[in-house]
């Protein structure tokens, strides 16, 4: 799908989204938009929180506070606790925050008030174990991944911050443990991962903010996991297997493959971020401790530019780019770290990093 043009109700519905991120933040906010930060989740048991950092202009982290978000996350687990990426997101504009709480069933919304971010509310995720979640406008989707339904489950995001429950869809037989939510740029798809069953699923998003039943298929690599959109909203989807694809989304709600399981010879390459200009993939391989980096073409192409863009050891697994692109940030969960580099051309620097505690997942960056 190239391009679309949106409903009445949809440009309607986008407008209204713009004055809910402003209307939640009282007046005076709007003086720190223009703020570098990066958010990490604790994914601490019973009380998750997230930590603030302010970011300086050489990419180096200082930490600023502590924010609860009245839930549970599920305490260390190995490098990968929640086993998804997109547990931490943050809103297109960087006024809001959502967070999920794997331990406790729910999920949070926060914001930036009087200096500090704030809890706002928190709700029932709709399922067992939320482990991605993902925002287009004020329209909101979780991803429940185990239990007897996983599920993916919506929201409405009112003008206080309030999530609305509007629908729950069950995923099909056998997708428990899936990694990813993610909405296609113009919010009328949903993408969901499945590494389990090596499945993809694309769900219509109507007007109303209903998803319907998902359309599955085969991943063109093997264990699809973190989902990201480059040129012309081709999603980039790395595989844990050890490579990434690249897909064309389809008026039939399928994904074209454009370069399918391209290896970057390295192990557990679950993770991904994609810089605004679309230019780059740069992925977590968290079996081999290394990250790798991808050029992607004007058409969605995908080549390996790197096999090891950089070598930092342990297990890296989440990341978040800053909003220029200069900077990737990268959790290390085992050990408890946030992994500093400089982005150039594809090319990473490592800076440095700064320390939190065993268990963190989930990171978000302005």
């Amino acid at each position: 799908m190239r391009a679309k043009v949106l409903s009445p109700i949809r440009i309607v519905t986008s407008i209204f989204a713009l004055a809910v991120f402003f209307t939640i933040l009282p007046v005076g906010a709007a003086a720190q938009i223009g703020d570098n930060f990066v958010y990490v989740m604790t994914n601490k048991s019973p009380h998750n929180s997230i930590a603030t950092f302010r970011r300086a202009g050489d990419g180096a982290l200082t930490f600023s506070h502590e924010t609860p978000t009245g839930g549970s996350g599920t305490g260390p687990n190995g490098a990968d606790p929640l086993g998804s990426q997109d547990s931490l997101v943050l809103s297109g504009d960087g006024l809001v925050l959502l967070a999920v709480n794997a331990g406790s069933n729910e999920i949070s919304v926060l914001a930036r008030r009087g200096g500090a971010l704030r809890l706002l509310s928190k709700a029932f995720s709709g399922g067992t174990f939320p482990n991605s979640i993902t925002l287009s406008g004020d329209l909101v989707y979780v991803l429940n991944s185990t239990g007897d339904s996983p599920n993916v489950t919506g929201f409405r995001l009112d003008v206080n911050g309030r999530l609305h429950w509007i629908a729950t869809v069950d995923l099909p037989s056998g997708s428990a443990g899936a990694n990813d939510i993610r909405f296609a740029p113009d919010g009328s798809e949903l993408l969901v991962t499945i590494s389990a069953t090596n499945q993809i699923l694309v769900f219509r998003v109507a007007n109303d903010g209903t998803a319907g039943n998902p359309v599955a298929q085969a991943s063109a690599g093997n264990s699809p996991f973190g989902i990201r959109f480059g040129h012309n909203s081709d999603a980039i989807i790395s595989e844990a297997a050890g490579s990434v694809s690249s897909y064309q989304l389809t008026g039939a709600d399928m994904l074209s493959v454009i370069s399918g399981g391209v290896s970057d010879t390295q192990n557990a390459t679950c993770w991904i971020s994609v810089p605004r200009d679309g230019k780059f993939a740069l992925v977590s391989n968290t079996g081999s401790g290394t990250l790798s980096s991808y050029s992607i073409d004007a058409n969605g192409s995908l080549a390996l530019l790197n096999a090891v863009a950089a070598n930092p050891g342990g297990a890296p697994i989440d990341s978040a780019l800053s909003r220029d692109g200069k900077f990737l940030y990268v959790d290390e969960s085992a050990q408890g770290k946030v992994l500093i580099f400089r982005l150039s051309d594809g090319s990473l620097t490592q800076l440095g990093s700064v320390s939190l505690r065993e268990g963190i997942q989930g990171i978000a960056a302005q």
